[in-house]
């Protein structure tokens, strides 16, 4: 009766020790909620010409100049990402998508701007 009592008893432990490991934390990163994680050039202008060629059909010359322009500005961009003052980085953010915007509407066409437009804003 006693070695049932024990055998029991280390059943008992070994299960819940499994059950205290089983569910193990994944190693996520963490970001606070003040933190910001912005996308490359080269992702962003993937998921921009990935938009259009799923919505309007974009050309060679097309694709190679809105690779150009993303390109172009991936310094300028870092330098924005690095000021300090949060109203001063907000304001030059929206003048390089002013900027981006005004150039892209010299490559892309009346429609593929439209939609680039309307997606581009609903994100």
């Amino acid at each position: 009766m006693k070695k049932l009592l024990i055998l029991s008893v280390a059943c008992f432990l070994f299960a819940g020790s499994q059950l205290s490991f089983a569910q193990t934390k994944t190693k996520t990163p963490v970001v606070s909620s003040s933190a910001t994680i912005q996308n490359s050039p080269k992702e962003k202008t993937m998921q921009i010409v990935n938009m259009l060629e799923r919505t309007n059909k974009l050309n060679e010359g097309q694709k190679k100049d809105v690779y150009q322009i993303y390109y172009s500005l991936e310094r300028k961009m870092k330098g924005v990402d690095a000021i300090k003052d949060a109203s001063e980085k907000n304001a030059k953010r929206a003048k390089m998508q002013e900027y981006i915007n005004s150039k892209l509407k010299d490559v892309l066409n009346e429609e593929q701007y439209d939609i680039y437009l309307k997606n581009t804003v609903a994100k």
